[in-house]
């Protein structure tokens, strides 16, 4: 199996950032250059997204959790924090599943416990049909109105690497996310048994995952705190940068440090 690229800035206590579909780690820019001077920052690209290689047969969320934890190993981290966004966040709780005493900290943003229904997984199976046919661009412009607030939509500085960035995805990297999303456990039952820091995150605004789920996730976890970005959609990340960065390094602080 290739190895996947992962992108390693900065000194401190490791901080795993996963990326949400169909981006790559290059979302997290902001966060890494608000973060890096304290905390080891590293990003994979998923498999045929940003640098990291085409997908390998079969790939799923706990798999890719696994491989994760293989790569984190090459590099002697024992322990880390992690902040999934969307797809990012399913692999955290697949992280959970799979190590959760090496988790420091988790920070879930725009993301569900739940699996999908046979609704959704059909949605998606149409989706990846399309990218078959069509190719990624086929996904730019529907993704990025989903995934964007309408006043990020118009500013040209956010609205635009987002779709450079799914424009770097090949057809295999995001049909293989799509698989992989379609095909992952519902998550709903460990919530409870998170004993680690934990920081949800959601927009007000979030057409894909709506705020009562948010709401309903941080009050299943134990002492998790919530954030509600206003006038966020999906990607308060990108949406409001600065804010999230702020928002992310305090609770890391607290929750990783003792600061």
């Amino acid at each position: 199996m290739s190895e996947l690229s992962i992108h390693d800035t900065g000194e401190g206590p490791a901080l795993l950032l996963l990326h949400a579909y169909p981006l790559d780690a290059s979302m997290w820019d902001a966060q890494v250059a608000a973060l890096s001077g304290r905390y080891r920052c590293l990003r994979p690209d998923f498999w045929g997204c940003g640098t990291s290689p085409p997908p390998p047969g079969g790939v799923t969320i706990d798999g890719y959790a696994a491989l994760l934890l293989g790569e984190l190993d090459e590099r002697g981290i024992a322990d880390f924090a992690v902040c999934g966004s969307s797809m990012g966040g399913y692999m955290t709780l697949a992280l959970l599943r799979a190590a959760s005493r090496r988790v420091r900290a988790v920070a879930l943003a725009g993301t569900r416990a739940a699996a999908d229904d046979d609704d959704a997984r059909a949605a998606r199976m149409e989706v990846a049909d399309q990218v078959r046919s069509l190719g990624v661009e086929a996904v730019v412009e529907p993704m990025t109105e989903k995934l964007l607030c309408p006043r990020c939509r118009g500013e040209v500085h956010i609205a635009d690497p987002v779709r450079g960035r799914i424009r770097r995805c090949s057809p295999a990297g995001v049909i293989a996310a799509i698989e992989a999303i379609a095909g992952r456990p519902d998550s709903t039952p460990m919530l409870g048994n998170i004993r680690v820091p934990a920081l949800v995150v959601c927009g007000t605004d979030d057409g894909i995952v709506p705020l009562d789920e948010s709401r309903g996730m941080a009050a299943a976890i134990p002492h998790a705190q919530l954030h509600e970005f206003e006038g966020s959609a999906h990607l308060p990340s990108l949406e409001q940068p600065m804010a999230f960065s702020a928002l992310l390094g305090s609770f890391l602080d607290v929750a990783t440090t003792g600061a």
